[in-house]
């Protein structure tokens, strides 16, 4: 295997905004003014993270944490909580992209096929994988699918696919395997995967409910069972897109607020701060409200 010579991205790489197509995935280029922690992160699709500057530890919820350096790449497993660290010297910022694949790809009748050759259909991948040396030709692969999934309509839909799938068939080369993870079937999860496309929507657990096709009592039965609340799903998959807006965009942060369902941004901070810990202004690496 020939290893790729590592090299941050230049004024060519994808501007600072999250590039997605329906079906095909997401990419984005996360800056970080600080190193920070952030914890019990929703993972719900495969995702491959190349660290260009800091260190970003993934902890999973079960398994061992992994660390990757800069040239290095990360393979999480979708449908899992992990806990990241990013790690930087004083002064200095944290950089990373990242390429996120959707699950329908995992589909794909081809990559089943391949993927069926090279490993058995009961072996798992891990909740993180390490690639500590990244071949030349899945760095090459990685780069061509995040600018495929750029909003250039002159580039098919098939073709930004085909690309992202490439990427997938040379984590084949080293034997890494994406699988569908199980269907969690419990109502968490069809309440995040509810709201997580409407975020700015006055969501009420009435409003939910008669999505769901289910009474307000059985929701709130069901939700409790399970741990959870209406309250805290809506605030995490707020609080969680807010963050990847600040890491991956310029947008002001009362853009971003407005974005995530708050017209105060004052109250969006305070929210923030309490689930993270940090203020917003801080994955910038300053104080100041925009």
């Amino acid at each position: 295997m020939k290893p790729s010579t590592h090299h941050a991205p230049d004024g060519s790489a994808l501007a600072r905004e999250l590039h997605s197509r329906a079906g095909v995935g997401v990419a984005a280029h996360v800056l970080q003014g600080r190193g920070l922690q952030i914890l019990r992160m929703r993972v719900d699709q495969p995702a491959l993270i190349l660290v260009d500057r800091g260190i970003k530890t993934v902890r999973p919820a079960r398994g061992a944490s992994v660390r990757g350096r800069p040239g290095q790449m990360l393979l999480l497993r979708g449908q899992q909580t992990v806990d990241f660290t990013n790690d930087v010297a004083e002064g200095e910022h944290y950089e990373a992209r990242w390429l996120v694949l959707d699950n329908a790809l995992l589909e794909d009748a081809f990559y089943r096929a391949t993927a069926a050759r090279i490993a058995s259909v009961d072996s798992p991948l891990a909740p993180v994988r390490l690639l500590a040396r990244v071949r030349t030709d899945l760095a090459d692969a990685f780069e061509r699918g995040r600018q495929a999934l750029a909003s250039d309509p002159a580039l098919p839909d098939a073709v930004a696919r085909l690309r992202v799938l490439e990427v997938m068939q040379w984590l084949l080369e080293d034997g890494l395997v994406l699988r569908s993870a199980p269907a969690e079937m419990n109502v968490s999860v069809q309440v995040r995967a509810l709201i997580a496309g409407r975020l700015d929507h006055d969501w009420t657990a009435a409003r939910v409910a008669q999505a769901l096709a289910m009474s307000e009592a059985t929701l709130r039965r069901r939700l409790a069972a399970e741990g959870a609340s209406m309250t805290a799903l809506i605030v995490d998959a707020r609080m969680a897109s807010a963050l990847t807006l600040l890491q991956a965009t310029t947008h002001p942060v009362s853009r971003i607020a407005n974005a995530v369902g708050y017209d105060s941004p004052s109250r969006f901070a305070i929210r923030f701060l309490e689930r993270f810990g940090f203020a917003p202004t801080v994955v910038r690496g300053h104080e100041r409200t925009d």
